[in-house]
């Protein structure tokens, strides 16, 4: 009796222990597809593990965070709703990060998913999480907008012992990573000094991957931002939608046509991956149908100002979603990626390439950015810390990081090809 009464007792602390570690997690702009997406990925590798969760969807509108329950796009149950505004005033932004910190049980994790980020210049949500010692990743996709957070916000993140990681996602993320699994193959099959040349990036999604409208108005939105390139070794802008490429995307996709698009994989590639020149590097994507390809080339004749013009691009793209769901079913949701890594050696030309697709990129985008996060809160339970206090780009992960993070978004991938030397 005595026995069984000492089982019970520990039984009832190890459950009082595990409520009391378990991990909060705030998704910023949780209602959406891509949020959405993170949600159920950051429940689901939860639960595989037996690691308690608890998730909160912030965003400005309680009526999106209902919609998206009655949609599943969110579980329905254990899933709470936080009034938030990135774009409101920045005390009342930390006012409200504050009150949910708060309410947590164990361990906070601040996840931003509320694109699209094209014309934002200020990370105030990171700045905010940083003076409340939150850890934080988001997928932002505009360059300006994570150099600032890497520039400004870098040795703040150091100063408070607070890992964040910015740019996450599918691509940019794993493709950055892709990029620098790429690197440490060549250097790795060297005793001599290999000089990494040209690093290219190459993007397919079928219709809009299921990620909706956002995906569409981000797209408008980068039509009128010159696409970032890397050549000899020095930053040239160039005209986006142009230089098509036919890529191989692998079996099951083919060859795909693929136009300069601009994507911080390239800056954080061509500027973190190496102590030295920068390499040539650029980034390219492209759709289907193939019609929508030369939509695209031809929305760039309207004016840069309205093509910018954000609340716009998202009002046309909502305008739009019946016409995108409708292709979406048609064409499907595939999202591919191939990064061609080229590298000098001796005078000796070596190159690898490195292929990853799945059959949904609303599914694989929530996967990757359930990953990067659960990355970061794994390395703070570790004495070993995989990602360190600081702001990091993807491509800036150390390779245990890399392979965790890799592994993850493995699953459901009908192409995983991670080391074909040439």
């Amino acid at each position: 009796m005595a026995n069984l009464t000492l089982i019970a007792s520990i039984t009832l602390l190890l459950l009082i222990c595990s409520s009391c570690l378990a991990l909060n997690v705030l998704v910023v702009g949780g209602s959406g597809r891509v949020g959405g997406s993170t949600v159920r990925w950051l429940q689901t590798l939860s639960d595989r593990e037996q690691s308690p969760i608890s998730i909160t969807v912030g965003g400005r509108r309680k009526e999106s965070y209902q919609s998206a329950i009655q949609k599943k796009v969110i579980p329905s149950q254990g899933v709470d709703f936080l009034s938030l505004d990135i774009d409101g005033e920045d005390s009342l932004l930390k006012q409200s990060l504050q009150q949910w910190k708060a309410t947590c049980s164990g361990e906070a994790l601040v996840v931003h998913t509320a694109g699209p980020f094209q014309g934002r210049r200020i990370p105030t949500l990171l700045s905010s999480c940083l003076d409340l010692s939150i850890p934080y990743v988001d997928v932002c996709d505009e360059w300006e907008l994570a150099e600032v957070s890497k520039l400004d916000l870098d040795q703040k993140a150091k100063d408070a012992g607070v890992p964040a990681i910015v740019s996450c996602g599918i691509w940019p993320g794993v493709s950055a990573l892709m990029a620098a699994e790429g690197v440490s193959q060549l250097q790795e099959s060297s005793d001599e000094e290999v000089e990494i040349e040209s690093i290219d990036y190459s993007f397919f999604t079928a219709g809009t991957g299921n990620a909706g409208p956002t995906i569409v108005s981000a797209t408008f939105l980068l039509l009128a931002t010159p696409a970032i390139t890397f050549f000899n070794g020095l930053r040239k802008d160039v005209e986006p939608w142009t230089e098509m490429r036919e890529v191989d995307f692998g079996k099951n996709i083919g060859n795909k046509p693929v136009w300069l698009l601009d994507n911080p994989d390239v800056p954080t590639t061509a500027l973190y991956i190496s102590n030295g020149k920068s390499p040539n590097c650029s980034s390219r994507f492209g759709t289907a149908p193939l019609f929508w390809n030369y939509l695209f080339g031809a929305m760039k004749a309207l004016p840069r100002s309205l093509l910018y013009n954000r609340d716009a691009m998202q009002n046309f793209s909502l305008f739009s979603e019946p016409i995108i769901r409708f292709v979406d079913k048609l064409v499907g949701a595939t999202n591919a990626m191939r990064v061609d890594v080229t590298a000098n050696k001796g005078g000796e030309k070596k190159k690898v390439t490195l292929r990853m697709a799945h059959p949904d990129l609303e599914q694989c985008v929530g996967l990757a950015t359930a990953a990067f996060a659960l990355e970061v809160v794994n390395s703070m339970r570790n004495k070993e810390a995989t990602v360190q206090p600081g702001v990091w780009f993807p491509v800036e992960l150390g390779k245990q990081a890399r392979e965790n993070i890799l592994r993850v978004a493995k699953e459901d991938a009908f192409v995983y090809e991670l080391g074909g030397r040439d």
